[in-house]
């Protein structure tokens, strides 16, 4: 990861970190959701460097309670809590095998909203075109607190930022590349 996507990813944290409502201390809890359209050795990197940055950025992620979110297809969600220090070692992908499957995001928004509402920060690295089916349904599954508490990451993203989650419901907007189908 170099070094304007690592800012990047400290000044989008600590955005969702200060949103008034969300972190107030303790052990945070947050979720890394991968999207297995991704090749492994760009997951794997990717995931050791974003683990690396938020260790070294605050005493809170070295005591942080990650729920690995594995996004295989709009059906298809596995979660599983691994320690953020697996992540850097790459154990947690030892089973990984990309899944070339049209996903919707609105699908893994309402996943979110239902099983991750108690992460304080929702993390998702995304292959370069994200579906938006129904972006109302999208909007409604990102509010009132998950469009403010996620970050996405396109893989060649051209601008190398982290977007938050209500970007993406923007209808003026397509931030990484964003295809709509059917738009209702």
């Amino acid at each position: 990861m170099d070094l304007l996507l690592q800012m990047n990813l400290k000044n989008a944290v600590e955005r969702v970190l200060h949103v008034q409502g969300n972190y107030t201390g303790g052990i945070l809890e947050m979720t890394l959701v991968i999207d297995w359209a991704l090749p492994g050795a760009y997951v794997e990197n990717m995931a050791a460097d974003v683990a690396s940055v938020l260790r070294s950025h605050s005493e809170v992620f070295r005591n942080v309670r990650l729920n690995l979110l594995n996004w295989r297809g709009d059906g298809e969600m596995e979660n599983q809590a691994v320690p953020i220090s697996f992540l850097q070692m790459g154990t947690c992908f030892q089973e990984y095998q990309p899944v070339k499957q049209e996903k919707a995001l609105e699908n893994l928004a309402a996943n979110l909203k239902l099983f991750h509402a108690r992460s304080k920060l929702i993390l998702v690295l995304a292959e370069e075109k994200l579906l938006i089916r129904h972006r109302e349904l999208l909007a409604r599954n990102m509010h009132p607190f998950l469009g403010k508490k996620s970050l996405f990451l396109c893989r060649n993203d051209p601008e190398m930022k982290w977007r938050r989650g209500e970007e993406l419901c923007n209808p003026f907007t397509t931030p990484c590349n964003a295809a709509e189908d059917e738009i209702q």
